[in-house]
């Protein structure tokens, strides 16, 4: 299965130090460590494409606590997910005057 690892950038030495605790056939590393948004360095999380056992990765969920994971979807799963995720928001909209903020 492939996983995407998300995690803050000063995370990344204790990725690397859960990922050594993998055996070599456990994981192959698709896209290397990257900028999630390379737009903006200073703010942006850095994330990981790794083929691996699923078991594998419970090791990161075991041994990182900020890690965000997530398996790799079809596009068919992406839009049920998004269906789903959309019947729980709520919408807000606000009307203001032209003119600006209303006065008291």
């Amino acid at each position: 299965m492939e996983y995407t690892f998300t995690f803050d950038k000063s995370d990344e030495g204790k990725f690397r130090e859960v990922l050594s605790r993998l055996e070599d056939n456990e994981y192959t590393i698709i896209q290397d460590v990257h900028l999630v948004e390379p737009d903006k360095p200073a703010e942006s999380d850095h994330a990981m494409v790794i083929d691996m056992d699923p078991e594998a990765a419970l090791t990161f969920r075991l041994g990182m606590k900020f890690v965000k994971i997530r398996r790799a979807r079809s596009e068919e799963e992406l839009a049920a997910e998004k269906a789903r995720d959309d019947r729980h928001k709520v919408k807000v909209t606000i009307h203001t005057p032209m003119g600006g903020p209303a006065t008291p």
